[in-house]
């Protein structure tokens, strides 16, 4: 069986998943209701998933198992920190990511003013509605890794981190924008495994789908794929020497690039 190298993508409730093979220069998709059957589709050929969660979470500032960084009275992932300082102008696509007791409230639906009470109760800081809104699939991850999965196989990565360190510099425009979807297919042409036109492939295999992909997820997905595909030269983690949380996963995000982006 050929190893693959996957890019999952969190897509409004659904992930979206790109892998490139040692064997085939193509590209496939496909998409699923559960992390779980993303795990139980790829896990006996890749030797990589990125997925685009949060792996990692703090506990509360009182904790004495938490890794996290405390700055004025608020806690952080150092990841999300140096995510931010990296990938300039596009800082705010990096969301403060949950507490565990946060992300496992939003998870059982409760609303969003709610779980940002609680947030800020733990860590001293609030949560957007878009953080809140990726909580079920950070739990969904964290279940996982807890159980059958492996975490030196699945591991996270940030679609914007990934960019800027394919591109070498950082990018300037948004990814909802046209010229930010152009910025960022130019950066994909630039990496070796990407072949021009890769994207208009899997939009078609997407095209008999009942499944409403965005491009700016399918490319996010290309992103954090051509990751996975990282030379052991290449394959690098932000911060890098990750520390771990109170459960042992790790707090980082991995990317791929000759030198390291971490100054």
């Amino acid at each position: 069986m050929c190893s693959q190298y996957v890019g999952v993508d969190w897509s409004s409730g659904e992930w979206v998943s790109i892998a490139y093979t040692d064997e085939s220069e193509s590209p496939s998709v496909a998409v699923f209701e559960e992390i779980t059957e993303v795990w139980d589709h790829y896990s006996t050929s890749a030797r990589c998933i990125v997925v685009d969660v949060p792996i990692g979470l703090c506990e509360s500032l009182e904790s004495d198992a938490c890794s996290c960084v405390e700055e004025d009275g608020e806690l952080s992932r150092h990841c999300d920190d140096l995510a931010r300082n990296v990938i300039g102008s596009q800082y705010r696509s990096v969301f403060t990511a949950p507490a565990r007791e946060a992300a496992k409230l939003a998870a059982a639906g409760a609303d969003h003013s709610e779980i940002s009470d609680k947030n800020e109760e733990l860590t001293g800081k609030r949560l957007t509605q878009q953080a809140a809104g990726i909580a079920e699939g950070i739990v969904e991850v964290e279940n996982l890794l807890l159980g059958d999965g492996d975490p030196e196989v699945l591991v996270e990565g940030h679609p914007e981190v990934c960019f800027r360190a394919l591109s070498g510099t950082p990018l300037e425009h948004s990814k909802h924008t046209a010229v930010g979807i152009e910025e960022r297919l130019s950066v994909l042409e630039s990496v070796p495994k990407y072949e021009a036109g890769d994207w208009r492939t899997i939009a078609r295999e997407l095209r008999s789908s009942e499944y409403r992909v965005g491009l700016d997820d399918v490319l996010d997905a290309f992103a954090l794929a051509l990751t996975a595909c990282a030379s052991h030269e290449e394959f690098r983690r932000l911060p890098s020497d990750p520390p771990t949380d109170a459960s042992g996963l790790p707090m980082q995000m991995v990317y791929r690039n000759e030198m390291p982006l971490e100054k």
